[in-house]
């Protein structure tokens, strides 16, 4: 996870190249769905989706739970172990709250949660 401007020129068009080609590959699995009709359920989740509406599944890739962060009435969700190394992002509201007991790995979450249990 990097903000835009500390993306290289090479890292922008990674970017735009895969942005490009999710998307035509999305366009082209919905079509075929749908075929000469339309849409008749429009949602934001498809179960195919890697991660997006998954928070809590495991990873298709790796088996890591799904982690979120939520905004306002936004949310990410993501794959710690595939996306971010293992690092845990933060959550403006929830790691606020918990300061320094925010878990900072994927490992650390995993066994706060074993000792709750």
């Amino acid at each position: 996870m990097k903000r835009s401007r500390q993306l290289s020129d090479d890292e922008i068009e990674r970017l735009r190249e895969a942005t490009v080609r999710s998307l035509s590959e999305w366009i082209e699995r919905l079509r075929a769905e749908v075929g000469d009709g339309f849409p008749t359920k429009i949602t934001a989740f498809h179960p195919e989706m890697g991660a997006h509406g998954k928070f809590g599944k495991p990873c298709p890739r790796c088996g890591s739970p799904i982690q979120r962060i939520v905004y306002a009435s936004r949310e990410t969700n993501y794959c710690a172990r595939c996306q971010t190394g293992g690092r845990l992002l933060k959550d403006r509201a929830l790691s606020k709250l918990l300061r320094e007991d925010w878990p900072k790995t994927l490992e650390e979450l995993e066994e706060r949660r074993a000792v709750r249990e």
